[in-house]
């Protein structure tokens, strides 16, 4: 009696299951990995377009006798005129101070990561990065310390434009909603923030270095607006209390 043995070409349940585990197993380990990626490449594009800012803003400098942008702040007085203020028009924003040293490419002032940028009403340009209050009006002869002191950084609050210390980070904000954002984006990068200079270079930052001393020295220009106090509008409170537990 002959028996003719059956061969069969197809998978048991077992083996595609265990396929189908191995697949699932791979893709956890993989995904992750391409998705950091992903950001740290957009984290090179939006660090280039710091370092394009700085350039820009070395160049501004270089026309203006060595001092940086104006800042035109809505309701506070400028240094450049403390009796009033000046009101935040168009052509006072520091973005529009510097963009023409780039041919007007306002896609520097995106970043592909930030998925929270708004139009800044003044000019309809939306906006990933926010400029440290500290640098209005002065020369660069004034700040002692040009290489560590942050200039231009990550936005993290669509609705505030200024930002000259941490600590105005860690306190809820009533006066403009949402409340409690940062105005910075500390971890915007895999843990970090990119950050522009007094003197044009561009760095990541990781938040525990940018947060490790609570009254954000040396980076925050904090020295700077103590050095070189911008007077507060009269009738309006100080809305800054890092004075209070910072040493002076």
């Amino acid at each position: 009696m002959n028996r003719t043995t059956l061969s069969t070409n197809g998978f048991t349940l077992i083996e595609l299951l265990v396929v189908i585990a191995i697949i699932a197993i791979l893709a956890a380990i993989l995904f992750p990995v391409f998705a950091q990626a992903r950001e740290k490449a957009r984290q090179t594009s939006c660090l280039s377009n710091m370092r394009q800012l700085g350039i820009a803003l070395d160049m501004y400098a270089s026309d203006y006798d060595e001092r940086l942008f104006f800042f035109g702040h809505g309701v506070d007085p400028s240094r450049a005129n403390p009796a009033v203020p000046l009101g935040a028009t168009a052509a006072n924003r520091w973005w529009n101070q510097i963009l023409p040293y780039t041919r007007n490419d306002k896609d520097l002032i995106v970043c592909p990561s930030d998925s929270r940028r708004l139009p800044n009403p003044a000019d309809n340009k939306p906006r990933s990065y926010v400029a440290n209050r500290a640098a209005e009006n002065l020369t660069l002869a004034q700040v002692e310390f040009p290489a560590s002191v942050i200039v231009v950084t990550e936005k993290a609050d669509p609705f505030d434009d200024s930002w000259f210390e941490p600590p105005k980070n860690y306190y809820p904000k009533t006066n403009t909603p949402p409340t409690n954002i940062p105005v910075m984006a500390f971890d915007r990068h895999i843990g970090g923030a990119n950050c522009m200079f007094f003197d044009g270079h561009a760095k990541w930052m990781g938040k525990g270095t940018l947060t490790a001393d609570p009254c954000g020295l040396p980076y925050s220009g904090v020295d700077l607006m103590r050095r070189y106090p911008i007077p507060p509008t009269p009738g309006r409170p100080d809305r800054t209390p890092w004075h209070i537990n910072c040493p002076n």
